[in-house]
Parts: C-alpha cells; sequence; structure tokens
C-alpha cells in the first residue's frame, strides 16, 4: 500500500488501513475520522464500537437504498469481507463511502425542502424492505416515546429540586426556576397526550411491518452535492415510527428559522407530496414537536456538567427557547387540529 498523508495519521490507523484493498494517497481530518483520497474513491474512516449485529443490518439498509437509487455511505469491506476491521484486539475501525458534497444549508429554503422530500423517498423505499425477526425488534427498535417522555419528566423534576435546594443560586439557575412550573405543566400534558393517542398502534405497526428510520436526519447529515443530495451516518437506524425522523428534522430547521410557520406547512409539504401522513401520524408528528425537548436538554447538560460554571451560550440558549416557546406551541396545535388542506 502506498501512502502519501496530507495530514499524518497516527500508527493505529495506518496499520488499519492496510488491511483494505486500495491504495490511499492522502488524507484530512474531519469531524471524528479522516477523509481518504484512495484508488477506489473518496472513503472516509473513523473508530468503530457498536455492535457487529446492527452494522450488518446497517450494510444491508444502504445497500437497499444505493440499489434503489440513493446515494449514501455504503460500508467498504476489507480484505476478508470485514465491515469492521480489528487491530491489536482492541480497536476497531470501519471504512465508509464519502461523497463529495457539502452539509445541505439551512439559510436555503430550496435545500430544506429537497430534504424534506428525500427523507419521504427513504422512508417508502425502507419500509418492509426485509424480513424482520423478533431479534430484530430486541436489538433494532428505538426508544418507546412514551417511556421517553416519562423519564424526561421525572429528571425534570429531579433537577428543579436540586436547584431549589441551592442557598445561591447563578443566573441560569434563576431563570430555569422561574419558567420550570409551566415548561413542567406542558411536559406532562404531552406525556398524558401521548399514552392515549394513536402513538402505541403505529409503533406496533412499525415493529411488525418493518418501518426503518435514520435516527438522527439532520442537515448535518444530509450532504449537497453537484448533481445529487446525499444521506450519511445512518449509524443510530432504528426500526421504528418513521415519523420521529421527519419530527427531528423540523424541529432542527424551525428552530434556526425561529418558528416560522410558513417554512413549516412547506417542509410538511414537501414531505407529503411524496409520502403523505395518517391522521394518527400528524397527531404524534404534532406531540413530539409541542413537547417542550429543547428545554428538558438544556437542564440535563447543566445537570450533568460543572454547575457552578455555566457558559454564556447556554444561558442564551434558554432565553431563545422560551422566546420561541408560543410560535412552536402553536404551529405544533396548527398540525394536530388542522387537516393538511
Amino acid at each position: 500500500m502506498t501512502v502519501t498523508w496530507g495530514y499524518s495519521m497516527n500508527e493505529r490507523d495506518l496499520q488499519v488501513l492496510e488491511q483494505y484493498p486500495f491504495t490511499v494517497n492522502g488524507s484530512w481530518r474531519t469531524r471524528g475520522a479522516f477523509l481518504l483520497d484512495t484508488s477506489a474513491g473518496r472513503l472516509l474512516v473513523r473508530e468503530f464500537s457498536g455492535s457487529a449485529y446492527k452494522l450488518e443490518k446497517e450494510q444491508k439498509l444502504l445497500s437497499h437504498l444505493k440499489e434503489n437509487g440513493y446515494l449514501v455511505d455504503r460500508i467498504e469491506p476489507d480484505k476478508e469481507g470485514r465491515l469492521a476491521t480489528v487491530y491489536r484486539e482492541y480497536y476497531r475501525f470501519v471504512v465508509k463511502e464519502a461523497p463529495d458534497a457539502r452539509e445541505c444549508d439551512t439559510r436555503s429554503e430550496s435545500e430544506i425542502l429537497k430534504a424534506a422530500s428525500l427523507l419521504a423517498g427513504i422512508h417508502k423505499t425502507l419500509q418492509g424492505f426485509c424480513e424482520v425477526t423478533d431479534e430484530d425488534r430486541l436489538r433494532l427498535s428505538g426508544p418507546d416515546a412514551v417511556l421517553e417522555a416519562g423519564r424526561h419528566n421525572r429528571e425534570l423534576r429531579k433537577i428543579d429540586a436540586f436547584i431549589r435546594k441551592k442557598n445561591r443560586k447563578n443566573e441560569f439557575e434563576s431563570a430555569y426556576l422561574s419558567c420550570f412550573p409551566d415548561i413542567l405543566k406542558e411536559a406532562q400534558q404531552i406525556e398524558l397526550r401521548l399514552k392515549h393517542c394513536a402513538y402505541c398502534q403505529l409503533r406496533k405497526t412499525a415493529l411488525s411491518e418493518g418501518h426503518f428510520c435514520h435516527g438522527e436526519y439532520t442537515h448535518h447529515n444530509i450532504l449537497v452535492g453537484s448533481n445529487q443530495m446525499a444521506v450519511v451516518n445512518f449509524e443510530k437506524f432504528a426500526l421504528d415510527v418513521q415519523v420521529n425522523d421527519l419530527y427531528l428534522y423540523l424541529r432542527k430547521i424551525l428552530e434556526k428559522q425561529n418558528y416560522d410557520h410558513r417554512l413549516g406547512k412547506k417542509i410538511l409539504k414537501a414531505y407529503e407530496k411524496v409520502r403523505p401522513l395518517s391522521g394518527a401520524e400528524r397527531e404524534y408528528l404534532a406531540l413530539r414537536l409541542w413537547y417542550p425537548e429543547k428545554f428538558w436538554k438544556l437542564a440535563n447538560y447543566y445537570y450533568n456538567t460543572n454547575k457552578a460554571w455555566i457558559p454564556g451560550k447556554h444561558m442564551e440558549k434558554l432565553e431563545k427557547f422560551m422566546s420561541q416557546r408560543e410560535k412552536r406551541v402553536s404551529f405544533s396545535a396548527e398540525i394536530l387540529y388542522n387537516s393538511p388542506n
């Protein structure tokens, strides 16, 4: 193997690449990995800590998408056909295809809508594309949204009790306490509504019929090339209600766009033009958007880090969440109570 490094990779990485049937001409550091210029095209290598079982399923999913015309980052097997290559018995690596493209621009309405249509197509393609076993349901299923909401609400109450016991409170803690009662009430109401909506049946259908989600469909994992939009990083794929992907995508985009209702409706329209949502799916989507997820994430981050020092950016995020709250709730209600037309 001939190697000419753009930036030096350590010896461990070099040894790993010797197990692959391609020549490496150069490399560049990227987020948690290295991009490679190789005789087999543009690839990416990173450490792997997941299960071999899920990795095999991921490759099957990626191959199915590629066969159906989607641009994805399929895994490159080593010389022995292994998807995860072992080095010195302690470290495992995967090499994946790396489309030469940039991240989706969250300021470009055309790209945002194109990504929504792309997600809908992927969802249709991943419905029942393979036989799902009981072991798949056990090992690949995503978290139950009702149980997750209950856990988050318990954590919110625990954090609130912790802060109230403190004699001296910083700016973030005081702001948290002032808005906590209303936010908790909202969170508890959504937990109750999730229990009594059609979500349980949606989840049951998804697990029995084999509906797969990307698991982290955000602009970071949507790449724009010269000819085609690519979707990468399926590591968190799951057997679950596919609306979860649409919820995450909508929430992330709308947070950046100050919950622009006009844009939100356009995103839904672009998705539903390819894969219409049922009434039950729209209800579940609305309730997920209604739940104050960002507030829980901020509180959870605070509780699990150095509580004596909260960066100013954290306070800014809390203020942004509160400033967008009314728009988020009204947009969620619009999805819940208004028909697609």
